[in-house]
């Protein structure tokens, strides 16, 4: 007998596998679209789990599944690190960390103590 879990495991990571290569284009509009998606499945797997409990087949894709969520993820927080760094070139004034504003004619005070 074929879980219930079964076809929305299979939906999830098939869309797990299409996310990646729209990660790897930095295709925003697929992303998005893939999150949407990804949301809907969850919640449909969510259900089926409550009917009945994962077996050991089920238990194994899920694990796959994880490892390509978490693949995924990586490559988007990479994404995400490569586009502010062309965006921060492209504004620097923008950047994070850095200020750009007028150099001051006088370094600010500094005090020594030489006594230890």
């Amino acid at each position: 007998m074929i879980h219930p879990a079964k076809p929305v495991l299979d939906a999830l990571e098939a869309l797990l596998k299409e996310e990646r290569g729209a990660l790897v284009r930095l295709d925003r509009e697929a992303i998005e679209a893939f999150a949407t998606q990804k949301l809907e499945l969850d919640t449909k797997l969510g259900a089926c789990a409550e009917k009945e409990r994962l077996g050991p087949a089920e238990g194994e894709q899920l694990r796959r599944v994880r490892a390509l969520a978490l693949s995924n993820q990586l490559l988007l927080a990479h994404a995400r690190s490569c586009v502010q760094g062309v965006l921060s070139l492209l504004h620097p004034e923008k950047a994070p960390g850095y200020s750009v504003g007028p150099a001051s004619a006088t370094p600010p005070p500094v005090a020594l103590n030489f006594r230890g």
